[in-house]
């Protein structure tokens, strides 16, 4: 069974594993391995991670001219088992975190809405050992539920045109090609966008 949890203190260092083994199963050791994570890679210290996560969970987010943006992890309970039996330090009881995303809720501004179009209102990760499992395509679901909730009909999701599974996953889920961009850097997105079914 998948729950969706929002990061806390006592998920730390499931986090923190989560973070080591992903970069461990991607082979490399770069913060973009772990795109759609809302920064992890950056963090050294995850309390500093999870502060600046609940800063973009505020009203104050927008003060300093971010999205709102809110964050969730994906973590795997075992049938008949409960998450509090799973919480501790020990790395055998650590909750089982497979993957996790976050929405990005932009403001009025025609900045915001240009800058939402190359990076999309859902970003998301799936942990290389578990991926090709539905997880992608449960959290990328996950998301685009917010995104209704928080009042985005269409929310778009942007991928690597040569991340064939995360373009196959949303396509999956019900999100269509709309654009090719190039970012200020040069990389090429491929822009997808959910049509919601009334």
């Amino acid at each position: 069974m998948l729950v969706f949890l929002p990061p806390s203190e006592e998920l730390l260092p499931a986090l923190e594993r989560y973070r080591r083994d992903c970069l461990t199963e991607s082979g490399m050791n770069d913060p973009d391995a772990l795109d759609g994570t809302a920064g992890l890679g950056n963090f050294r210290n995850l309390s500093d991670w999870l502060s600046r996560v609940r800063l973009l969970a505020s009203p104050a987010a927008v003060l300093r001219g971010w999205f709102r943006t809110e964050v969730f992890l994906a973590v795997r309970i075992a049938e008949g088992c409960s998450l509090a039996a799973r919480r501790s330090e020990d790395s055998a009881t650590l909750p089982d975190l497979v993957g996790m995303g976050n929405v990005r809720f932009p403001g009025d501004s025609p900045e915001d809405e240009r800058a939402v179009l190359l990076c999309g209102h859902i970003g998301y990760h799936v942990r290389p050992s578990e991926r090709r499992k539905g997880y992608g395509s449960a959290i990328l679901s996950h998301a685009a539920q917010l995104c209704r909730k928080g009042g985005i009909p269409g929310p778009a999701v942007c991928v690597n045109p040569d991340n064939l599974p995360s373009l196959r996953t949303a396509l999956s889920c019900g999100f269509v090609r709309e654009a090719r961009e190039t970012l200020p850097n040069g990389e090429e997105i491929l822009r997808l966008r959910l049509r919601m079914i009334e």
